[in-house]
């Protein structure tokens, strides 16, 4: 006779609330975490060209190794999940960071930070963020995913806010080496126990459902009164019914357009977040000024990203990603005319803006890849997705760097990001995720 199933003990199943919101909170600071080394590199940039001369294309070819390896490395991360689980992925992709992190504070030739910050800390990344985090969300919310990795991805512009600027203040007091090592220290401590401690298990293993439905009490002065209600509709049945792999979903189409959606836009947003803060400081624009404003981008790419996941729920996948990208477009001439106006009012215009267009690939792509190819192979196929975001990254600095070498101007490396932006934009209509799923509103009562 079949045995049912012990009644949990995990300890979070006599919780009285939804615990996919400590999952949101977990995974907000594992990104946050991440992601400051990565976009910290702009800082450290600056530093490491000044102490050691290296070429621009050369240097910036680093973060272009980088991404391609945090990338490829999103793949590998995605296949873990769905064996081990996303919570041990992150706390092991912790101490690989931090480790990678310590090498970087000690190398004296270029290619010991290709090796140190390209490759070693670069797949301590993909283990600890993006896709492990996605994945583990993912699980916990469905028809509200959007608007969940919207405030789970905010905590990239946390840590972007909170660490980069603290980044330029240990290397203008103690040395880019100091920096590195303290850097290190925040990401082991913080990384750890949020791995093992809180992104752990499914809603079932609580006894819970997706997006906490029939977790909260119902108001009585509201019961019985209609309300709006958000369903996850399928709309091609066929095409959401398949039992999704790496290998059925490489064949079609709509994989390949949506990796070129991914690369494009990655293209486009790393050629200027990589560059920014040198061109404005050879623009004539004060060092921490220049590193406050890549902080200044990720405390309002916050609330952009919140948005933009509420707007993907509520307008529709293509249309949010649309005015996305038309920000980044509007963004990348306001970078260009800070030299032609340059005082602080353009610059403080131009975070803004880019705050906006650089908000709106974090919650937009996983929720897409997901719109079309959900199933129990997700983050194997997420991973995939996720490699070409690394191949545009690692482009888009590369070039950035290439042309200005070639030309002594970025203006060509603008245009690129334009045309880049533009595309990707254009890219998500042919995918049409809406032609398979889509949020829509029904009243209930």
């Amino acid at each position: 006779m079949k045995r049912s199933n012990p009644p949990s003990r995990d300890w979070r199943a006599g919780l009285p609330f939804f615990y996919g919101w400590l999952i949101l909170a977990g995974s907000l600071v594992a990104l946050g975490l991440t992601y400051s080394v990565m976009y910290s590199f702009s800082v450290f940039y600056v530093a490491l060209l000044e102490e050691f001369g290296w070429g621009r294309g050369e240097a910036a070819g680093v973060y272009s190794v980088f991404t391609i390896v945090a990338g490829v490395g999103a793949l590998g991360a995605g296949a873990l999940c769905d064996r081990f689980g996303p919570g041990r992925v992150i706390a092991c992709g912790g101490i690989w960071l931090a480790t990678g992190l310590l090498i970087c504070s000690r190398v004296s030739e270029l290619w010991h930070l290709y090796l140190a910050f390209g490759v070693l800390a670069a797949f301590g990344v993909s283990l600890a963020g993006w896709t492990p985090c996605v994945i583990m969300v993912s699980r916990w919310f469905s028809v509200r995913l959007g608007l969940a990795l919207g405030i789970a991805s905010g905590g990239i512009g946390v840590g972007i806010m909170a660490v980069v600027p603290l980044v330029q203040v240990l290397i203008s007091n103690f040395g880019w080496r100091a920096a590195y090592v303290s850097l290190a220290g925040i990401v082991f401590l913080g990384l750890l126990p949020v791995g093992l401690f809180v992104l752990r298990g499914r809603p079932e293993d609580l006894g819970q459902k997706a997006d906490g439905v029939g977790s909260g009490s119902i108001d009585p002065k509201k019961a019985g009164k209609p309300r709006a209600k958000k369903e996850m509709e399928v709309v091609d049945a066929e095409w959401a019914g398949r039992e999704w792999t790496v290998s059925t979903a490489v064949r079609t189409m709509r994989c390949w357009l949506l990796a070129a959606v991914k690369l494009l836009g990655g293209i486009a947003t790393q050629m200027i977040f990589v560059h920014q803060v040198v061109y404005l400081v050879e623009g004539g624009y004060d060092r921490m000024l220049a590193a406050s404003l890549v902080g200044l981008i990720g405390l309002l790419s916050v609330a952009a990203k919140v948005l933009w996941g509420w707007s993907a729920d509520t307008i529709g996948r293509e249309m949010t990603y649309t005015l996305g990208c038309a920000a980044m477009v509007l963004a990348v001439a306001l970078l260009a005319l800070t030299r032609v106006v340059p005082f602080p009012g353009m610059v403080y215009l131009y975070a803004v803006i880019f705050a906006m267009g650089y908000g709106v690939s974090a919650p937009l792509w996983p929720v897409v890849t997901s719109d079309l190819f959900a199933g129990r192979h997700f983050g194997s196929i997420y991973g995939l997705i996720a490699l070409f975001s690394g191949f545009g990254s690692a482009l888009g600095a590369w070039l950035g760097g290439y042309v200005y070498d070639l030309t002594g101007s970025y203006m060509i490396a603008f245009g690129v990001a334009v045309a880049g932006s533009s595309a990707s934009a254009g890219a998500l209509w042919i995918v049409a995720p809406r032609k398979v799923r889509r949020v829509r509103r029904s009243l209930s009562t």
